[in-house]
């Protein structure tokens, strides 16, 4: 078996992420980048047929387009939905739930989690997600029916629209809770914007690429 080059595959969904972002005006590009080594290690290392994904964390859906069209190549016009906004439709192949606002894809996951016993049920959210109520009651009755077959990856980057996470609700009692009552959660530790320097931190969230900061982000 060939050997992947996660690097090289990296580096080609990035490219995706910019370019589209570009063409379609769409902003929540740091958002995207800061989840795409995650999304590569969930479609080329661990999922496999039968295995339900939902993306939550909404606003970086072309990270998630991306590696849908690099996994099976798909007619270009899927990337129109970034130009609407830039969240997930379940109108393109591959995606199973439309999430829009914070916080619904987890109770989603868990209720699919729930009623297919027999599969195994994937949830990447963000941190900023971690504030909302609804991921706590879904902890909690994943819990209460010990929803072993749940898997959930939170996509700790640090930065939430406005600001640092932990200057606007520092999440570390919150993190601790979910390590604890989640009966599978991850979190993972990355970098808004990746490495895109001008789109770090804050910037990433609202920032439209022009041509000028496209060719620069292409560099990098």
């Amino acid at each position: 078996t060939q050997t992947m080059d996660y690097k090289k595959i990296s580096k080609r969904i990035k490219k995706s992420i910019l370019e589209n972002s570009f063409k379609a005006n769409a902003c929540h590009i740091g958002s995207a980048l800061s989840c795409v080594d995650i999304l590569i290690e969930l479609y080329y290392k661990i999922l496999k047929k039968g295995d339900i994904f939902v993306f939550s964390k909404a606003s970086g859906v072309s990270a998630l387009y991306a590696i849908l069209n690099d996994k099976k190549p798909m007619d270009n016009s899927v990337f129109y939905y970034l130009a609407k906004y830039p969240l997930p439709s379940k109108t393109v192949p591959g995606v199973i739930h439309s999430t829009g606002s914070l916080g619904h894809g987890l109770p989603v996951a868990v209720g699919l989690a729930y009623a297919n016993p027999k599969d195994k049920v994937y949830c990447l959210i963000s941190d900023g997600e971690v504030q909302e109520g609804t991921t706590y009651e879904s902890a909690l009755f994943a819990r209460q029916h010990n929803l072993k077959n749940l898997f959930v990856i939170v996509d700790n980057n640090g930065y939430q629209a406005l600001g640092k996470t932990k200057d606007i609700l520092d999440l570390k009692t919150a993190f601790n809770f979910l390590k604890k009552t989640l009966p599978n959660c991850s979190i993972r530790k990355t970098i808004k914007g990746g490495n895109i320097d001008f789109l770090q931190k804050t910037e990433g969230h609202y920032k439209n690429l022009t041509k000028e900061s496209l060719d620069k982000a292409l560099t990098q």
